[in-house]
């Protein structure tokens, strides 16, 4: 079942969004605790009408059919101008389509650690430990978890990093994850669709980008799964497909 809240944004954000809360079926009739997963785009994950192409990712019906045990806490982007770019950009841009873009996304994962996560721990039957928060997106929002999982491993230790936006602040990115301390006990989902990579010529950069990222990630003991999806592209359709993949590897 999904439960919506409504919760006005706080600091350097404005207005307010809607947050989509998947519970598994039998969670009123049962008195255990749950792993989280927090999601970016959360009105893309379960329906169709809600999401801002027409497609979702079609999440409860698979969580409801596979029996996953597992909260899954969806929070809306923004809809105003760049704003979705700012709050899901960890460093400023620089030239985002000619444009400067502040970077408000170590804010954005301080309000979601700071306000959202307390919440949903104090009024759920969560495992509120590292180990069972996990964190996930696509795109800007795979940017931004892939960004979770280095720089706030204390929190999110499993991380789903979708067809992520490394090309714009990839240099930052590996160096926040060289410097970062030991990653042991984290684990990263990271995949690219082929056709993506093909209609922007990046199969070499994004890979290298990739593979160099899951080399660092596991020398420090994460544990990596990088993924090329053959015929992926960059929409709500193609990571649908890959929400077993994910789901399994993480859990």
């Amino acid at each position: 079942m999904i439960e919506k809240k409504y919760i006005e944004m706080e600091g350097v954000f404005s207005g307010s969004r809607v947050i989509n809360i998947y519970l598994p079926d039998d969670y009123n009739e049962r008195r255990k605790k749950y792993p989280v997963l927090y999601m970016f785009d959360g009105h893309n994950l379960f329906f169709d009408e809600e999401a801002a192409f027409g497609k979702s990712w079609g999440m409860k019906e698979y969580l409801d059919s596979n029996n996953v045990q597992l909260i899954v806490v969806g929070i809306q982007c923004s809809f105003e101008g760049n704003e979705r770019v700012s709050e899901y950009s960890p460093y400023n841009l620089d030239n985002y389509n000619g444009e400067f873009i502040e970077g408000k996304g170590d804010a954005y994962l301080n309000w979601m650690v700071n306000v959202i996560k307390p919440m949903i721990d104090s009024e759920y039957r969560t495992k509120p430990d590292k180990k069972n928060t996990l964190i996930g997106g696509s795109s800007l929002g795979g940017l931004m978890a892939t960004y979770a999982g280095i720089k706030y491993s204390h929190i999110f230790s499993k991380c789903a990093c979708l067809s992520p936006s490394f090309e714009f602040c990839y240099d930052k990115l590996i160096a926040e994850a060289v410097q970062n301390d030991s990653q042991r006990g984290s684990k990263f989902f990271m995949s690219i669709g082929s056709n993506e990579l093909e209609q922007n010529n990046k199969l070499v950069d994004f890979t290298s980008y990739m593979l160099e990222l899951c080399h660092t990630l596991q020398s420090k003991g994460a544990i990596c799964y990088p993924r090329l999806v053959p015929g992926g592209e960059h929409n709500e359709a193609s990571w649908e497909k890959q929400v077993p993949a994910f789901i399994d590897f993480l859990l």
